[in-house]
């Protein structure tokens, strides 16, 4: 009994591992497909050429834009998660970064939109 006990308590505490592994290789993730969504929004604004086909791709070029930012998004945490990155885990440290991140490009966003 004590055995099947242990054994369950591995096996949840790999699974919570596992769960923590995956989240923080999204948020790092995140954090990127974050920033590349603004910078994006700056290029394809300042050359007209990249926001026509952007439209000629999906009918609109925020459609385009939005699927861009998806697949990055979906790519990256794939990537970091078959290769362990971040090797720390789920962290305080991630949270901020992700936070930043989402602070710094609005607030870059919003600028750009009121200056242009």
């Amino acid at each position: 009994m004590a055995t099947t006990t242990t054994q369950a308590a591995m096996a949840q505490s790999k699974a919570e591992a596992n769960a923590e592994a995956t989240a923080a290789a999204f948020a790092l993730s995140a954090s990127i497909t974050v920033v590349f969504n603004v910078v994006l929004a700056f290029i394809k604004d300042s050359y007209p050429p990249l926001n026509s086909f952007m439209a000629a791709l999906t009918g609109h070029h925020w459609r385009t834009h939005g699927l861009a930012d998806v697949i990055l998004f979906l790519l990256l945490g794939w990537l970091f998660m078959a290769r362990g990155i971040p090797s720390r885990g789920l962290t305080n440290g991630s949270a901020a970064t992700l936070g930043a991140s989402v602070v710094v490009a609005g607030a870059a966003l919003g600028l750009w939109f009121l200056v242009n």
